[in-house]
């Protein structure tokens, strides 16, 4: 069990194998806003850039080694599962490694239908070529499975053994339950499961929206579940790729600075120019300035810098920062957007759970700002399109904006608009193309339309 969580991490090659880490080592969040209006490729490898441009074919790298990593996890989630219920021990503890296990292939199967759609479905342990040679399998099906271990997570997780360090707990299942139940459609589970998150009580906004990414604030308040990631700590070398990718070069001067970032994946000026100037959101997800210890200043371009916490880490470089895969403001924004849903326009509920979300956006640090007001009195489309804006300020490279542009419809549009260059977005696009490679070895695979 133990081992799945490099599968998250650093994959099971350490840092240098094809895939350049475990799931959420980069591509996880680079893709999503890749493939989105939020970002461009600065690398001049077609891997990348293909995919911000919506240029990609089936033989993208990017893709097939990305499946392969869901599906080496989802082979060594079953293996705990099938294995762990024959070994006599404590049958609480049993159950919640069982759980831990369910949790993540329930999170593996969950990525692979949102990029992917119909795919193979396989529930034990891969033993054989000929057992890996199976057909795509039915969407509800798969997503029976996804909800099915969720629904054993949520009941057998522990909330007092193995806590803690990116282990998931019971809420985290009910949380990803309703994530999972609104992207299916099914708005009134998620919304019921959703607000058994939010009655908890367990978490809470930061009053600060920098709070989130400040390292001692980890898996903790606002965190529901994270991939546990550590740079620096004695216990193994497992840095995440956050300051690599996102942070601006040239920064290193004397010894200060991040010396191995490269910038490589940069906010489009839509983005940028979308956020009001004063939401606090703004200047902590951008980075247009670095002043060194002699009080010189430098500006750029922006980048992307909220996942940089100078002061617990001021050389930026292999960074303890864990990546956040839900937290309790994704649960408000989608409790309100369920609500929205089911009643075919917001209820004073939703507009409690959106505008809890601004007000966090008002405060600048020091002061809540006359800024961004309270929303109230819109149609069911209008409630649409705020949540939707509202999620693209708060979720900046989480792993999030692909998939909302799909769910509301508004991938093309909201790509053309982007003022990305060179970009081809068509229809077909909702979906990813299955990997060629996959294909060629396994001829019962069909393609999805348009590649």
């Amino acid at each position: 069990m133990n081992a799945l969580y490099d599968y998250l991490s650093v994959g099971t090659d350490y840092l240098w194998d094809p895939g350049f880490g475990g799931i959420f080592f980069n591509d996880y969040w680079v893709l999503q806003d890749l493939l989105s209006d939020n970002c461009f490729e600065t690398l001049s490898s077609p891997e990348y850039r293909n995919i911000s441009e919506f240029r990609f074919t089936p033989d993208n790298q990017r893709f097939e080694l990305y499946w392969q990593d869901l599906y080496k996890t989802i082979n060594a989630a079953n293996v705990v599962i099938a294995k762990v219920p024959n070994i006599e021990f404590n049958e609480q503890h049993r159950l919640h490694l069982e759980s831990e296990a369910r949790f993540v292939r329930a999170m593996m199967y969950f990525e692979l239908v949102k990029y992917f759609g119909e795919v193979p479905l396989t529930i034990t342990p891969t033993e054989s070529a000929d057992e890996a040679f199976i057909s795509r399998t039915n969407l509800d099906d798969v997503y029976n499975v996804i909800i099915s271990d969720l629904e054993f997570a949520e009941s057998n997780l522990s909330n007092n053994y193995r806590v803690g360090d990116g282990r998931p707990v019971p809420f985290a299942a009910t949380a990803l339950l309703g994530k999972v139940f609104l992207t299916k459609g099914d708005y009134d589970n998620a919304a019921e499961k959703l607000y058994d998150v939010i009655e908890s009580g367990k978490f809470y906004l930061w009053p600060d929206y920098a709070d989130i990414f400040k390292i001692s604030n980890m898996n903790s308040g606002e965190i529901i579940f994270a991939v546990n990631f550590s740079g620096t700590l004695s216990e193994g070398f497992k840095p995440n790729q956050y300051h690599v990718r996102l942070l601006p070069s040239g920064l290193d001067v004397d010894g200060e600075g991040p010396e191995n970032a490269h910038g490589l994946e940069l906010p489009t000026d839509n983005l940028f120019n979308s956020f009001n100037p004063l939401d606090r959101r703004r200047s902590v997800t951008f980075i247009t300035s670095y002043t060194y210890s002699d009080g010189t200043t430098i500006n750029f371009e922006p980048h992307i810098g909220k996942f940089w916490d100078q002061e617990a880490e001021p050389r930026g470089n292999n960074t303890n920062s864990d990546v956040i895969y839900l937290r309790y403001a994704d649960v408000l924004l989608m409790y309100a957007e369920a609500l929205n849903e089911t009643n075919n326009g917001p209820t004073t509920e939703a507009y409690n759970a959106i505008n809890e979300v601004r007000k966090r956006a008002r405060y600048n640090g020091v002061v809540e700002q006359n800024i961004l007001p309270d929303l109230s009195g819109l149609s069911y489309s209008e409630f649409c399109d705020a949540i939707l804006n509202e999620r693209r300020l708060e979720f900046v490279m989480e792993g999030s904006r692909y998939n909302d542009l799909r769910r509301f419809g508004k991938l093309v549009e909201a790509v053309e608009a982007s003022g990305k260059e060179n970009i081809n977005p068509q229809d077909f696009h909702y979906l990813l193309p299955i990997p060629q490679r996959e294909r060629d070895l396994n001829t019962k695979l069909t393609q999805n339309t348009g590649y």
